[in-house]
């Protein structure tokens, strides 16, 4: 499949997923699955109903990844909010969305996705912001994107706190197309998008901040521009995917 041209959509049009693996699923079969069934099902499912890009990281089995960071995250960006609540009235959305209890925790939202706010300063637990109240278009820009955990000896709120004053300082400071954020008692994940510079030796990054301000495990992925080879009916293996695999996957949207 081939990508096409640029088109910036809205920063709160984005569903944020952070995704724990079910302990009874081997992390062995975790990436089967990611690789075979989840990622490219959830291009291949969405597109009709309106995906705008997808980006998908697999942190789970990284050393020293903490059981309370997620073991997948994704953010899945739409045309729109209303055009991501629409896909519920296809019988393809509802099926795609029932098979995520086989693979991830999903009692008491333990495994989520979430849309996003505009960033005013302060933070709640899992609830995203967006950073910066402009468009864009994520399958076509560089991103990097951080997952990080509280160390035990920082209580939640104060970890909420030192990384709101970094992400008010990004906001204001650091020249990005675009920045996500979302928190929990235990863990960060932050996207951003680099504006279109090429050449520039040391691209603007807010990372190099928040990590200052985090004194437990980070880890920081490049999502790789990918595309899937083939369509639903194919046969085919799937993708490898494996421990820190991160993905911006490239397709054509629907017209």
């Amino acid at each position: 499949m081939t990508t096409d041209k640029s088109k910036p959509v809205p920063p709160d049009a984005v569903r944020v997923w952070r995704g724990y693996r079910l302990p009874a699923l081997p992390v062995a079969q975790f990436y089967s699955k990611l690789g075979t069934v989840f990622v490219p099902a959830t291009v291949l499912m969405q597109i009709e109903a309106g995906l705008y890009s997808y980006t998908p990281t697999v942190p789970a089995g990284l050393d020293g990844k903490p059981d309370s960071v997620p073991d997948e995250t994704a953010i899945l960006f739409w045309d729109s909010q209303e055009t991501y609540w629409n896909g519920f009235t296809t019988l393809a959305v509802r099926t795609y969305t029932l098979t995520h209890g086989g693979v991830y925790l999903t009692a008491n939202n333990q495994s989520r996705a979430d849309l996003p706010v505009l960033f005013s300063g302060s933070l709640t637990a899992d609830q995203p912001v967006y950073l910066f109240d402009k468009a864009a278009d994520w399958m076509h820009g560089a991103i990097n994107h951080l997952v990080a955990g509280r160390a035990a000896n920082v209580d939640p709120t104060a970890f909420q706190i030192a990384i709101a004053k970094v992400l008010s300082t990004i906001q204001k400071q650091v020249p990005l197309d675009g920045a996500i954020a979302c928190i929990g008692n235990d863990y960060l994940v932050y996207w951003e998008l680099g504006p279109a510079a090429p050449g520039t030796p040391t691209p603007p990054s807010g990372i190099p901040a928040l990590q200052a301000a985090i004194s437990g495990w980070n880890q920081v992925f490049t999502p790789a521009p990918t595309f899937l080879p083939v369509g639903l009916w194919d046969e085919w293996a799937g993708m490898d995917v494996r421990a820190g695999s991160s993905f911006n996957m490239q397709f054509t949207r629907r017209p």
